[in-house]
């Protein structure tokens, strides 16, 4: 499908939704009327939003997605005419916007409503209208917004942790040769299996939607993370939505050997060797000193000791559970490392799974993203 026929469609469809209301059937007292198309003010489509005894026109603008990076684009745009006519609403209109597309609005006074029902409408001193949370559901989307690759999961990732373990101005060229240089280091000891190469082209795919996101900017031909916070604070949320579900692919045991990381490492080496990493609180136990660890998380590289170790769910109880785990894309055990002889993942990866536990474990997540993390990326 082409960009006009897209478009057009996707006006098609937003008019249409309007008449219907249901961007606010479950608002009691709100309705949209006077749905025009193509009015004479140059815009994609006016319309009055009642809300009780307040009506306010609004002139919207329609895309199939709007994403930060546009919405920073037309942010002067809407500002001047909101200055030149304050008694209107300027709103952007899309099938779905994203949370930080909506979130990028509320702080920028830029108006928008979408299908789900998500809208910010704020005429000051006149009208006031604001909901967000709502998922789009029920609706056929073709836009170019659901095809883009979704880049804090699996292979895609590794991009985000070559900008967060090693923070400086990268090339696209110079990841691609990072992860070249790390799959070579990690295979000498983690086996073959370890790959963490991907193509220049979904490394640039990588890179286009981190700028759409505004999570990234490029300094010419280099690219720079301005917020590195942001950037795994919305990693974090992702990998959180689908932790349950990893743990899935998990399997615990007893475990016979001890309660620290060195005595625990020491028993398992006879079994797997150094074919697998630790990871949350036990990994940074000795970085964010913690109490009372119950469960302590190993990374797999393969199933070939799987018998040996199932076999330790008959043993005697001497230290927290043991939970193995293999992992959703290899690339939890770059930049993985050894304390002794103890392999642990790095300290991206340990935050991650520490924020995505929860509960007391994301007060250590807290302790060690302001401890460890965040001094790295301000050393550098």
């Amino acid at each position: 499908m082409n960009t006009t026929t897209l478009a057009k469609q996707t006006e098609r469809l937003i008019a249409d939704t309007l008449r219907n209301q249901e961007p606010v059937k479950d608002l009691s007292g709100v309705s949209i009327r006077n749905v025009c198309e193509q009015p004479e003010e140059g815009f994609d489509i006016r319309f009055q939003l009642v809300s009780g005894a307040n009506r306010i026109q609004v002139l919207g603008e329609i895309k199939p997605a709007f994403t930060p990076r546009l919405l920073e684009e037309i942010s002067p745009w809407v500002k001047r005419l909101k200055s030149l006519r304050p008694d209107i609403a300027i709103a952007v209109l899309a099938p779905m916007l994203s949370p930080q597309a909506q979130a990028f609005c509320v702080a920028n006074a830029i108006d928008f409503m979408d299908l789900a029902g998500n809208l910010y409408v704020n005429v000051p001193g006149k009208f006031t209208l604001q909901r967000s949370g709502r998922r789009l559901r029920g609706l056929s989307r073709s836009d170019s917004s659901e095809r883009a690759i979704n880049v804090f999961s699996g292979r895609f990732s590794r991009v985000l942790r070559v900008l967060l373990e090693k923070p400086k101005p990268w090339t696209v060229t110079e990841i691609a040769r990072e992860l070249q240089t790390e799959t070579v280091r990690s295979r000498a000891v983690l086996g073959p299996q370890i790959d963490f190469e991907i193509s220049l082209g979904s490394i640039s795919k990588v890179i286009t939607s981190l700028e759409e996101q505004l999570l990234v900017r490029r300094r010419g031909r280099t690219i720079v993370v301005p917020e590195p916070s942001r950037l795994l604070g919305q990693w974090a949320e992702k990998y959180k939505e689908r932790y349950r579900w990893r743990l899935r692919n998990s399997f615990q045991t007893s475990n016979p050997f001890g309660r620290d990381l060195q005595s625990i490492a020491k028993g398992l080496e006879e079994l797997i060797q150094d074919r697998y990493a630790f990871s949350g609180a036990i990994a940074v136990s000795k970085e964010a000193p913690f109490v009372d660890i119950d469960v302590a998380d190993v990374f797999l590289v393969s199933k070939e000791s799987d018998t040996k170790l199932q076999n330790l769910k008959s043993q005697s109880i001497v230290g927290p559970t043991l939970r193995f785990i293999y992992p959703y894309d290899v690339g939890v055990f770059m930049y993985s490392k050894k304390v002794g002889k103890t392999r642990i993942v790095s300290i991206i990866q340990a935050y991650l799974d520490l924020y995505a536990r929860g509960g007391r474990d994301l007060k250590q997540a807290d302790y060690l993203l302001s401890k460890s993390i965040q001094p790295l990326w301000e050393a550098a």
